[in-house]
């Protein structure tokens, strides 16, 4: 059998791997149109039957998202520097104990199919593609000043949801903490009370030198100001064609209020995505 179609036609074996292995599946939401950009998950698998695969509940901020019964997901399976994605479906939850405690389990409907990503950093195949939001990252050079920042991101974007439309009084320069020079990363996964991103070579230069980040990004299906938070770098290591995956842990060490914020701005912006899918098909 050709290598491209033993790799292709043996999805199931490998994912069952990634079960033995206590590996990740990253999911999504399925795109109902052109969202802008998407959020994916990594949820830990914890089993998987002829019907269904079981993985944990994505969560925002440690938080778990509330996701309804018969949306409509994306599901992808990388190994190395294969990927795989199929379209599948929330069929419910479960209660499931691991690693000695009772967690949320999440049921997906398994996919008759997968089909393999031609290109290793795309997230694209014949009947679906995801666009991953690109996010602003600043080395924090003040930890005490994301305070204030963090607050008027709060404010502004409660402004925004409580139609107001006179013109604002805080120019956003200000709404600034004290940080270092911009680098542009793409968010490639969520989840854990963190996020994953990938930086360029060029721009990945020095990130070793700073433990504290100011991130900003935009919420997938909603248009407006996009979300700031202060995270963490946990971890860090060259990828397949030079780019930097880091991965970052929400800090909400300076200003716990915000926590709240991010998990009900994350879950509402899920929550639009969801009422838009079931609404595009019905």
């Amino acid at each position: 059998m050709p290598a491209q179609r033993s790799r292709t036609s043996g999805w199931r074996r490998c994912l069952q791997q990634l079960v033995d292995h206590k590996g990740s599946l990253q999911i999504a939401l399925a795109p109902a149109g052109p969202t802008g950009s998407d959020f994916v998950w990594r949820a830990k698998l914890l089993g998987m039957t002829e019907n269904e695969i079981l993985v944990e509940m994505p969560t925002a901020a440690g938080e778990p998202l509330p996701l309804t019964r018969g949306v409509q997901l994306l599901g992808i399976m990388a190994i190395g520097q294969n990927r795989w994605m199929c379209r599948t479906s929330c069929v419910g939850t479960t209660t499931v104990r691991s690693r000695g405690r009772e967690i949320v389990g999440l049921k997906l409907a398994m996919p008759s199919t997968m089909e393999r990503c031609q290109r290793r950093r795309d997230f694209r195949i014949s009947t679906d593609s995801l666009v991953l939001p690109e996010v602003s990252v600043w080395p924090l050079l003040d930890p005490r000043s994301v305070v204030l920042a963090e607050r008027l991101c709060q404010l502004r974007i409660e402004r925004m949801l409580s139609g107001c439309t006179e013109p604002e009084s805080i120019d956003s320069k200000d709404t600034m903490p004290d940080v270092g020079p911009m680098l542009p990363a793409t968010l490639v996964n969520i989840g854990g009370g963190g996020v994953g991103l990938q930086i360029s070579g060029a721009d990945a230069s020095g990130i070793g030198r700073h433990r504290l980040f100011w991130l900003r990004f935009p919420l997938p299906g909603v248009e407006g100001y996009p979300l700031c938070v202060t995270a963490k770098q946990m971890h860090w290591h060259l990828e397949a064609g030079g780019a930097t995956y880091m991965g970052m842990a929400f800090d909400f060490s300076f200003n716990p209020s915000h926590r709240r914020f991010v998990v009900q701005q994350i879950t509402r912006a899920v929550a639009i995505q969801q009422r838009e899918q079931f609404r595009a098909s019905a």
